[in-house]
Order: C-alpha cells, then structure tokens, then sequence
C-alpha cells in the first residue's frame, strides 16, 4: 500500500507543468556550455610544395557543414566551435590534411603532393575505380589534353597522345579522323572502336561532341576491358565523360580561339620552263621531236608548234617567250659551240631561255587562307543537392581550299539532383547543328568524293593560263581534251555540295541506394538523329559541258532519319570482409535502332538557281530516280561482373556478357563473351619495402573474347530486290533475294592476351606503362562462292582469320620541379604487326585482292629494280637477253631485278611484298616547360616505316601524258649520257612502249616515313590580384602554331599529308593514288590566338 507522500509524487510527475519545467531545464543545461564556450577564428596561409599559394583549397571544419576556400594568394580564415576542433584541408592533387586546432591562432601549411596517377578515378565502363586498381589495358587522356590542341573534334587531340591508338587524320573541314586501335582487325568491316558517352553509346559521330565538353577520355584496349560491351568491343572502346557541375558559386567559362590556315607545302615544284624542258626532251629521247622526217636535238619553235600546236593562245605565247625574235617575226639565232657540234647541233639555233616562260600557280586560284573560329560558354553550378552544368558553342571552319567549310552549333546540359539521401537523378542532353560543305571533284565528274580541287590545280599545265587577255575562263587551259585538264576555277560557281545534321542525344538517370553496399542504376538514353545532302552541279560546270552531256544542270537529294533507343539496368554490390574486398555488377539492357532515308536525282533541270530543290518541277516533270529506305536492328544484352582484391594488393576482374541481336538468324541469335584479369602491386610486398624510391610496380594479365557487330540489318535473311520477267506476253514484277542468305552468320571475335606493368618512382617523377599483347581474330566475315546452280555467285560467310601482336610504351617525367620553373616530358611508342592467318580459302593467297597468308592486310607486292641500264658492254647484252623474250628494254630505262634463277623473264616469282601503308613505329613525344605565369610546350608526333604508292615523282614521267600531279615535282637527277649516276630514267615519249608497266610501278613504291611538328604553344596566365581587379577568377591567353615543320621521305617531300593512308594501295584513271593530296589530306599550317577566361 502506497503512503501519501507517493501518491502526492505521482501527482507531480503527472502534472503538466512538470513536464514543461524539466524540459526548459534540459536545455538550459545543454545550452549553458556553448554560451560559456567562445568560437575561435583562425587564419592562415596553404601552400604548394614549390611556396606557391594555392587558391581554391577547401577547410572545413570536421564532422560540420561548415568551411571555405582558399583566395587567389592562398589566405583563409575560418571560425571553429572550440579548440577541439580539426582542420580539413583538401584539393584536387593533394594530399588531405587534417590538423587539431588547439591553442593555435594561425595555421599555415604546405600541402604535399598526392600520388596522382595511383588515386584518380578512371571509368572501366560500367563503372568507375582508382586506377591504382585497374587490371585490364587502359589510357586516359585528360581534358587538358584535350585542350592543348584546338581541334575540330576529340579524335584529333588523342593523335600521338595515346600508345597503340593510331589516329590518321584529314583535313577537309568537318571530316572524322580514322581511328584504328591496336591494329585492323576486319577485313569488309568497321575497324573502328566503340564510343560510349556518360554511358551511352554514341548515336552520331564524335562531331557532335564539343570537345570543350569532356572532362575525361578512357581508351579500353584488350578484350578483358572491352568484353563487357561483348559484341561491340572487338575495335576498343572509348569512354566519354563530360563535364558536370561542382559544388560551389556559379561559375561562367568563356574559351575562344581564332586560327588562321595556310597550306604547307615542302614540295620544290618545277617551273615553267623546267616543265616545258622535261616535256621537249621526252620527245628528243623518244624520237619524237622532229619536224617532218628530221629528229631535233635542240629547242626549236617551228617543232614546238608540231609538238605542243594543239595548245590554246595564251600557251602557245607563254611557250614563245622562251626564245628570242626579229622584228620582222623570225627568231633569232646563235652560234653553237664546237661541243654541240660534235654532239650534232647545227652551226645556228634558236636564241632560248626557258626560264622566261611564265609560270602560272595554279593553286593561288583555289586556295585561300582559312579562318577558324572556336567560342565556347560554360556555366556550371552546385550545392549539396543539386548540380548543372550549360554550355553553348560555336565552331566555324573555313577550309583551305574554296567551297569547303564546316559549321556546328552546340548545346549540352548535364544536371543531377539528390532529394533524397538515398536517390540521385540526372540528365545529360546534348545537340549539335552541323553544315559541311564539301569542295568539288572534276576528275570523277562528281561534285563529291575523294578528290579536290587543289589535287586537280597541281595537274594543270604550269605554263597554261586560267584565263584569257578578255579575262573568261579558258575551259582547256592547254587545250589538251583528252586529259583531265579542265579548268578547275570553272567548278567553284558552278557546282554544289553540303550536308546538313541534327543531332539530339538525350540521357536519364536514376541511382538508387538501397544499403552502404548495394546500389542500383538504371539509365534510359534516347537519340534522333537527321541529315539532309544536296549535290548540284549547274549548267556551265565542266562535266556538263563535256561532249555528249546537255548543257543542264544535274542534282541530287537524299535524307535520312536515325533513331535509338537504350535501357539499362545495373545493380552494384561491393562489400568488404577484414581484407577481402569483393564487388558484383549485373546488368540488363536492351536497345533499338531503326534508319529511315530517302534519295531521288534529276537531270535536264531548268533553273540552276533552284539547285536540288523542287527537282520535279525543274527537270521535265519527274526525277531520274527516286527510293527510300528502311531498317531496323534491336538488341538485348546481359553481364556479370565480379571483382576481387585481397588485401588491396592481389587483383581479380572476371566478366561474362551475353548479346542477343535481330539481325542473325534463328539458333544463332546469341553469343557469349568473356573476359578475366588479375593483378599484383608488388610494391606492397615485404620484399619491395627496401625500395623507397619505387612508389608503384604493378603486373597486370588479362585475357577475353570480343565482338565485332559488322553484320547488318538483314545480312543473314538475303535482302529482297525487284526482279523484272515476262509472263506470256506480260512484264511482271517480283521479289528475290538479291544476296544469298545465310542462317549461320554471326558476329567476328576477336581474343586477346595482354600483359602490362605499371610503374612509378621517385615520388611519382617518373610514371609510366609498358604493355605486350597478342589478338586473334576469328570469323571475319568474307565473301565465299558457291556452285552457281543456287542463282548465286557468291554468300557472306564468317571465314577469315587476322592476327595482331605488338608493345606499348609510355612514360612521363618531371625532369625539373621547383617554384619558378618546372619541365616535364611525355612519350608514348607503339609498334604493332599485322598478318592474315587465313582467307577463304584456307591458307591460300588472293592475289587478286592483294591479300597474302602471314602479311600484312595493306601491303605492296612488286617487282624489283635493280638501278637503271647503261650503255656498257654487259648492259648492252643483258638488254639482248631479255629482248629474245620480247621485253624491249634500252639504255637509260629502269633495269628489272629477278628473284632466284634467271631466266629473262618477269614473272609473278618475281615479285615480292616490299612494303605496308601499316607504320612499324608510332610515337607522340610532349615536352612542357612553365616560369612563373608561363607555360611553353612542343608536340611532336611521327609515324615510322610506312609505303606509300603513287607516281609521285619524276619516276613515273613517261610517255606523252606530260600532265599529272607527280610530273610538276621538280628533278633534274635524271639519267643521261652525261649523267650517268641519275636517280630517275630518262624522260621518253617511248617508255610507255617499251618499259614493262608493272616493272615502272615498282618505282612509285615510296618512303612514307615522317615526323611533324604537331603543336607548339605559349601561355601566359595573369596574376590572380590582376584577374580579380577585372572581376575574373582567372584568365589565360595562349598562341599557337601547328604543323610548321614537317620532315620525311619522298612523300612528304612530294607535298602529300602521310597521315592519311586511306587508299594508299589504289590508284585512279590517271596513276595516282586515290590517298594524299586527292583525298583532300594537305597539311596546314595553323596560327592560333586563344583566350580562356573565368567569372
């Protein structure tokens, strides 16, 4: 039984007034403290390792919200609950301090170095790790990479910057660099690698990417890195990650850059009058230069006029002016000498001086000083929530060479946001607007293709003129008809030809939290893509005006649609046990492409003004043909990824994808491919910890299986075509296959062995990776003939094999590092061999295709070339020989080299591979020096042992075709009687006749060898105090010059860009290779003045 006291008690605590006095004295008791305790302020200055301050810095006071950043001369000052407090001081590059404040009022650091290249964060695709922890091949290029060099798009930047990824530029304005990695791996597909931008497979091209938008480029090289994107990985894959908000005020980015273009051209081009000279003693050697029955030896206007009469006004005058004449029309004479009467001369000849004989440049007329301009505004905000990132950009280049430019507009926002601790969205939004414009091609008669007008302007006639004394175009300058020496300025006004592009690429995220190690990402990207091209060329263009054209006009316009889809579901779960740390991804997606286009074209049309426009209404009612298109692939995909790290020092990466695509046949849908790597950072061992100065040796292996995705859209099924046939008396229509099908046909593979070693030393001053690898490509698909009692000749199989094996190296160095000044270097050397394992028939060659069993797939088969015959007694009766077999070889003609046993004959044994447009070597070196606010650097980039075929040099001067774009390269190396050590035979009206044509194309096998300056740059970065005063954070202005010097072998001293080896190992109607200056590649040289500027 309870006593009063208790009951009175119980009242109390049950009376509300109770509650309310107890709780106002609980927070006067916890209250009381911090009224007595007094905040401290505390100040200080942060520093580099050099003394110099460090704007930027983040401190924060441990375990709150609340902090600051350095200002422009490292200084801060922060207030903390109580001496108890600790410091964070962080930054990019740096190792994090933390430091208790104690009775400390002030408080200075110098913050170190961190090791860089062992805790930054690289994607691997399908998510990101510290590079410390990578096991598969792997090379990123930065966003200051990327601008150290402005370029058009990415691709450019990576050139020489990246081992084993072989970048082949072209310059024609708006056109995509060839980009090869690790070697061709495809012999009738796509060689190119995959790009993924924030995780979402590239739709268009990497035209639509500003490259002022990426932050950070990853190049995954073996198939234990790329197999994840199973049958898309085979070629590499490149991961894109672009710019996104950061915590922080808003801050506004202007980047803008001006460069002027000048062609640069190392070539010594023959003059007038040395062409005219070449041409006059190919007729004297050949027996041609005669009047009547009288061969001349000498310079003489009467034979000239027989020889070159077929030559309009204006040329024949300029031939004239190269001899002397009466007043009364003849021309004036001089005594010879008694040397040049014994050599047959007459007592009197001609007064002559060649080198009065005008010269006309020709590319003057076509070229011009191209002006780019690059501007670009960013904005970018954040806080703890939210971030944005905006940019607008602006690219206009205006080529080289007349009628060729490149336009885009772009637009890009990236934005993400975490209402809630468990759940992040976001999205990525880019679009880009293009216009190219594409030049002329005359030799073809198309206004588009490979060739250009400054490859046409170096095949004119240098003595011919554009234009007559009434100033009209002559439309043969020379007058020669049969060669393809139309007027190439009568193309710039008369024909026409642009693309136009947009491109919408879109991508949704979501992450979602569910633990500490369990996440799930699901990401939703979408992109639509159109384009629209028009090709006009007008009534008075010259391939309209050829014999048997009507003079109209002729267009063309075609349009095109792409649409794609992707969904992707992702679930991370990483875990940590003691020292096992473990990791699972699993993925599923699904994707869909459809392609819709159409093309119609017409002659006969009215109004050139009306161009490729209302083509119906302007060609006699109707085009000439007319189509659409359509087609449309889907996929779905799944992977598992399992990772594994024992003491953070023993590495494991496996992974299994499994691709199901619509465009293979039933049973053969499916494919699965796998990868694993592992590796070892031996300098965590015990055994290494007596070696301080190796701060990272890593030994990494990695093995799996990619996919090259090169079947298309029906290949499997046999696409259906009209097939026209009579039934009875009737036409008829139906449908056939117009491909055999193929149920089997199926992706290439492509298995990879790598091994590399990561290594860094000396407090990461040198840094550094060396790489061996070997890949077999199976499957490769091919054409293989059938029995024609099918209908058909031919079926797409999987059949060949490829093969390539190469190393890797790259190294970094801070060869001098203290506050004023610094030094560093980077080199990268690749060197890859490819070689055909098999074809489709086995190991059997296929000549015909220039394809050889363990060569290379771009190779040069020819004969050989001894030196050049002379007229010596053993000369003479080996030229004997050989004419019993009816080669009619003479003095002064290249002399044939036969393998194994002679016999006089020249047959395939004969010949021998002599070359590839495949480099042995490829290097990029970088040397970068900075003082104070400057910053000097150098690029050099070269590509060594490659061939290059084509009639370059005076070598392929035979015959009567004077005109070409190798016979305007000067030489006077040619064989003679005087002369006899020349390098090139003697120019002949007759050699056509008489030199076997496949024993003078040896001779157009050249070096392609070269090394070019790429970049040379100067920066000044303004004094932050200054920058400030302007109300900026910083600003940085910088010149440029890219490409000035270039050296190398007969190619490039034949003015041709060796860069771009598309075609090397064709040629065209006129001898020349469909590569170099025809396909548009000719080097510029580029002024550039730059501006960065931030608010």
């Amino acid at each position: 039984m309870r006593n009063k006291n208790d009951v009175n008690r119980t009242k109390v605590y049950r009376h509300p007034m109770f509650f309310y006095k107890m709780l106002c004295l609980f927070i006067l008791i916890s209250v009381a403290p911090m009224a007595f305790a007094q905040s401290v302020t505390i100040k200080g200055n942060v520093k580099d390792a050099q003394g110099a301050p460090l704007p930027g810095v983040a401190v924060k006071v441990q375990g709150t919200t609340q902090g600051t950043l350095t200002d422009v001369d490292g200084n801060y000052s922060i207030s903390v609950p109580s001496s108890k407090s600790t410091l964070v001081f962080s930054f990019i590059g740096m190792e994090t301090e933390k430091i208790t404040v104690g009775t400390q009022k002030a408080i200075s650091l110098t913050m170190k170095d961190s090791s860089i290249a062992l805790n930054e964060v690289v994607s691997i695709g399908y998510a990101r790790v510290k590079k410390s922890d990578v096991t598969g091949a792997l090379t990123q290029v930065t966003a200051k990479t990327l601008e150290e060099r402005p370029v058009q798009n990415a691709i450019s930047a990576m050139q020489g910057k990246a081992a084993g990824v072989d970048v082949q530029s072209n310059n024609r304005p708006g056109e995509i660099s060839n980009v090869v990695i690790r070697g061709t791996r495809s012999i009738n597909g796509s060689n190119s690698p995959l790009y993924v931008v924030d995780g979402v497979i590239l739709m268009g091209d990497m035209n639509d990417i500003n490259p002022n938008d990426i932050a950070s480029m990853e190049i995954l090289k073996d198939a234990s890195s790329t197999a994840i994107y199973g049958s898309r990985g085979a070629n590499g894959v490149v991961l894109i990650t672009t710019k996104n908000g950061k915590k922080g005020k808003i801050n506004v980015d202007y980047t803008g850059t001006v460069t002027f273009d000048v062609i640069n051209s190392v070539t010594d081009w023959a003059s007038a009058g040395e062409m005219l000279d070449r041409y006059r003693l190919a007729n004297i050697n050949g027996g041609t230069y005669k009047s009547g029955s009288t061969n001349y030896m000498y310079p003489d206007p009467t034979v000239d006029l027989a020889i070159f009469g077929h030559s309009d006004a204006a040329t024949m005058a300029a031939i004239r002016s190269a001899y002397e004449w009466n007043s009364d029309g003849t021309v004036k004479t001089r005594s010879t000498t008694s040397e040049e009467q014994a050599a047959g001369l007459p007592a009197q000849v001609p007064v002559y001086n060649s080198g009065n004989v005008p010269t006309t440049d020709w590319a003057k007329y076509l070229t011009r000083t191209g002006i780019t301009q690059n501007h670009q505004v960013a904005i970018s905000s954040g806080n703890d929530v939210s971030k944005l990132y905006m940019s607008l950009g602006y690219y206009n280049n205006k080529g080289t060479q007349e009628n060729q430019g490149y336009k885009r507009y772009s637009v890009r926002m990236n934005g993400e946001t975490s209402p809630l601790k468990w759940l992040t969205v976001g999205v990525n939004l880019n679009t880009s607007l293009s216009e190219q414009k594409y030049g002329n091609s005359y030799r073809t008669g198309s206004s588009t293709g490979p060739n250009d007008a400054y490859g046409l302007a170096l095949s004119q006639y240098v003595m011919a003129k554009p234009y007559d004394d009434n100033g009209n175009l002559i439309l043969y300058p020379g007058n020669n008809q049969s060669l393809p020496t139309w007027n190439p300025l009568i193309n710039l006004s008369t024909t026409d030809d642009l693309t136009r592009k947009l491109t919408i690429q879109a991508n949704t995220f979501a992450d979602i939290k569910f633990t500490p190690w369990l996440k799930y990402h699901m990401n939703f990207g979408a992109g639509y893509r159109t384009s629209n091209s028009g090709s006009w060329q007008g009534s008075g263009s010259t391939t309209r005006l050829k014999s048997g054209l009507p003079t109209t006009a002729v267009a063309s316009y075609s349009t095109s649609e792409v649409y794609q889809y992707l969904i992707e579901n992702l679930l991370y779960a990483n875990k940590t046990f003691g020292k096992h740390d473990l990791g699972l991804t699993l993925m599923q997606s699904g994707q869909y492409a459809r392609n819709v286009g159409s093309n119609m074209s017409a002659s006969s049309i009215f109004y050139d003004a009306c161009k490729w426009y209302n083509l119906a209404a302007n060609s006699n009612g109707k085009p000439d043909s007319y189509g659409t298109s359509f087609s449309e692939t889907s996929m779905i995909s799944y992977m598992a990824r399992f990772n594994y790290a024992f003491n953070s020092r023993y590495l494991l990466n496996a992974s299994l994808r499994s691709d199901g695509a619509s465009q293979l046949a039933d049973g053969h849908k499916w494919d699965l491919f796998p990868s694993a790597s592992v590796a070892w950072k031996l300098h965590e061992e015990s055994f290494m910890k007596s070696f301080k100065w190796v701060d990272e040796l890593k030994l990494r292996f990695g093995m799996g299986t990619s996919g090259n995705s090169a079947v298309g859209a029906y290949s499997s099924a046999g696409p259906l075509a009209q097939y026209a046939y009579t039934w009875g008396t009737t036409a008829a229509y139906g449908m056939i296959p117009y491909n055999m099908p193929n149920p089997s046909l199926g992706w290439e593979h492509t298995s990879q062995y790598n091994v590399g070693l990561d290594f860094a030393f000396l407090n990461q001053r040198l840094t550094g990776t060396l790489e061996f690898y070997l890949s077999n490509t199976r499957d490769i698909l091919m054409y293989r003939s059938i029995v024609p009692i099918t209908g058909y000749a031919q079926i797409m199989d999987n059949i060949g094999r490829m093969r390539n094996k190469g190393v890797e190296f790259t190294i970094s160095s801070k060869n001098i590092v203290n506050k004023d000044f610094s030094w560093s270097t980077d080199l990268s050397v690749s060197s890859n061999k490819n070689q055909i394992v098999e074809l489709v028939n086995g190991k059997q060659d296929m000549a015909g295709n220039n394809w050889y069993i363990g060569q290379p797939l771009n190779v040069f088969r020819t004969y050989h070339i001894a030196g050049i015959w002379q007229n010596t007694t053993e000369d003479l009766a080996e030229i004997a020989k050989w004419k019993a077999n009816g080669y009619t070889f003479a003095v002064g003609q290249y002399k044939p080299q036969e393998l194994g046993t002679p016999d006089y004959k020249l047959t395939d044994a004969d010949k021998s591979i002599v070359g590839s447009t495949d480099p042995k070597v490829v290097l990029g070196l970088t040397n970068t020096f900075t003082y104070k606010n400057w910053e000097f650097s150098f690029f050099l980039y070269s590509r060594l042992g490659q061939k290059y075929f084509s009639s370059l040099l005076p070598a392929g001067i035979n015959g009567t075709n004077y005109v070409g774009y190798g016979r305007h390269v000067k030489a006077s190396d040619f064989w003679s009687p005087s002369n006899t050590s020349g390098k090139y035979p003697q120019p002949s009206t007759a050699s056509a006749a008489t030199v076997n044509a496949s024993l003078t194309q040896a001779s157009y096998v050249n070096d392609g060898s070269y090394m070019i300056v790429r970049n040379i740059s100067l920066g000044y970065k303004l004094p932050a105090k200054f920058a400030n005063k302007l109300n900026m954070k910083s600003m940085q202005i910088f010149g440029q010059v890219m490409n000035p010097f270039i050296f190398g072998g007969e190619v490039v001293k034949a003015g041709l860009n060796p860069d771009d080896t598309n075609g090397w190992t064709s040629t065209n109607s006129v001898g020349e290779s469909t590569g170099g200056t025809n396909n548009n590649t000719i080097i510029n040289t580029s002024f550039v003045a730059g501006v960065r500027v931030s608010f």
